[in-house]
């Protein structure tokens, strides 16, 4: 073993580069740990005051302070976290559009999550409830005669949990959702059948009424949608068909299965119905969008 010479300036200068180099190498690895922990601490403590401004029922500052988490630390666990329970702060403070693109993007983030279906029941929460506050139900306003698209997106959020995550907590609620957005269908399409009645355009009655019997099979809608669709033969001059509906109906008196009703007849599938404008200054009928649900 060599033994160092203090006297020898060679072996001095030497031992302090040594020293040097291994201070400035330690120094190195203490800066490349220290911003980590401090991320995190800094992430921990925003994700923090969020979740006390969650507990306590202030929205406006957890929304604040997520938002500022997932801008200022987009990863990690905290971030994670924060991109979730924003769904579910946005879906209380009432702002639907921001739960819908929240699910989204959490969803498109992370994908394989065990938290996705909650999501997806979020997003539907939000979307049925889009029409619904306490002044309309005070005052007694139906809300299925509102826009139907967000029940019908609300529907297809159901459907998502229903057939992608059967086995999810959220699954058996969803199909429970699903029996009433399907009542509230066939309600906005009677409505819309109603609508044109008092308007005495009795070929969109008819066409309107058949919408709710085919594809609203089983709901209490359908017994009142024949009556309209008979009435809307007779003021047609179309006394066979009416009878037709009134045979249909015994036929189905007391079943749940579809009633075959008769369809309108093929003169009128290419005939352009105008119809008087809303009273309510909508400028011209509702209309619903095709499809199952048709809501």
């Amino acid at each position: 073993m060599r033994i160092i010479d203090w006297r020898d300036t060679k072996s001095m200068k030497r031992f302090f580069i040594i020293l040097l180099a291994i201070g400035v190498i330690a120094g190195c690895a203490s800066n490349d740990d220290s911003p980590n922990e401090l991320r995190d601490a800094e992430a921990a403590a925003i994700y923090e005051t969020a979740k006390r401004a969650m507990d306590r029922g202030d929205w406006e500052t957890a929304t604040s302070e997520l938002e500022s988490l997932q801008a200022q630390y987009p990863f990690g666990i905290h971030a994670t976290q924060a991109q979730l329970d924003i769904i579910y702060v946005y879906y209380r403070s009432g702002d639907v559009a921001s739960t819908v693109a929240a699910a989204e993007r959490f969803r498109r983030i992370n994908p394989r999550h065990s938290a996705v279906p909650y999501s997806w029941y979020m997003q539907g929460l939000a979307l049925e409830e889009k029409n619904d506050d306490m002044l309309k139900r005070w005052v007694g306003v139906d809300n299925t005669l509102r826009d139907p698209v967000p029940r019908r997106q609300a529907y297809n959020a159901y459907t998502t949990i229903i057939e992608q995550y059967p086995d999810s907590p959220y699954a058996e609620d969803a199909r429970g959702r699903l029996d009433v957005l399907f009542a509230e269908g066939a309600r906005y399409q009677l409505s819309v059948a109603e609508f044109y009645a008092d308007r005495r355009a009795w070929v969109a009655t008819a066409r309107r009424a058949i919408t709710v019997i085919e594809e609203f099979p089983g709901t209490p809608s359908v017994a009142p949608a024949l009556d309209l669709l008979e009435r809307a033969y007779r003021e047609l001059g179309l006394v066979d068909l009416a009878e037709g509906v009134i045979a249909a109906r015994a036929r189905g008196a007391g079943e749940a299965a579809p009633i075959d009703a008769p369809a309108a007849p093929s003169l009128y599938q290419n005939e352009t119905d105008v119809v008087p404008p809303s009273p309510q200054g909508g400028g011209g009928a509702p209309t619903g969008p095709s499809g199952t649900m048709g809501m």
